[in-house]
């Protein structure tokens, strides 16, 4: 007998933010802009920080290099002063991979329940999320960086089905699945991934990043681009494609 503490669907679609539904290095090009022209800070310096830790598998927490910064001008600006002008110019931009629309357009369509697990810092991926226009599709930021790890725990022990958290869910309710479909484009992500689970290594076609190589879980499909998923999801061709 269903629960009615619970909504029930046969699938949750976990997607992340960063190069995979978003072009992050499009917000950085934005927010160097946006500094240049509002703080004494250089954006140089900001870019070299950002290029060197991501030339060795780190991630560049940007609000906390800003922050320090500014405190350092005797409190004349704060983040939030910059944040609202980063948010108002990015909104104007296209700062969405190819095909995420496409991707967010077949989800709805066929009713099925999605939501972004993005890592880092929450200021600056909230920023971002406003900045690109999804905050109103359900999101949780993360220190986690084997996202693995919490599908993990939506995993009751004895059960064969995941409990979406309520804060993923359109309606606020917790959510049972049988299965979860995961898109990320970092091989870490998918680190102590629960059977049940079906990853998509979304392979960007520039460059991959240090942080995104590594091994895979057997029970990971690599694909090129949203595009690519598109295609090995749902067996069809992606628009730009047709």
């Amino acid at each position: 007998m269903p629960n009615p503490d619970y909504e029930y669907a046969e699938v949750f679609y976990v997607l992340d933010f960063d190069r995979t539904l978003a072009n992050t290095d499009k917000f950085h090009d934005i927010l160097e802009e946006v500094i240049e022209q509002e703080t004494a800070i250089s954006a140089r310096l900001l870019r070299e920080a950002r290029i060197k830790a991501e030339s060795i598998g780190e991630s560049f927490d940007t609000i906390d290099y800003l922050r320090r910064f500014l405190e350092g001008e005797n409190g004349k600006q704060s983040w939030l002063d910059i944040q609202r002008v980063f948010v108002a110019r990015a909104q104007k931009e296209d700062l969405l991979e190819p095909h995420a629309l496409e991707l967010f357009r077949i989800l709805d369509d066929r009713k099925i329940p999605y939501g972004i697990i993005t890592f880092g810092g929450e200021a600056w991926q909230l920023a971002k999320i406003e900045a690109a226009g999804l905050m109103d599709v359900p999101h949780v930021v993360t220190h986690i960086k084997e996202k693995g790890l919490i599908l993990t725990g939506w995993k009751k022990n004895g059960s064969d089905t995941f409990i979406i958290p309520p804060g993923l869910t359109r309606v606020f309710r917790p959510l049972r699945v049988t299965t979860i479909v995961f898109l990320d484009d970092k091989a870490i992500s998918f680190a102590d991934m629960p059977d049940g689970v079906r990853g998509i290594y979304v392979r960007s076609t520039n460059r991959l990043l240090i942080s995104q190589q590594g091994a895979l879980p057997p029970n990971v499909t690599s694909a090129q681009g949203l595009g690519g998923a598109i295609q090995l999801l749902f067996s069809e061709k992606s628009d730009a494609d047709s």
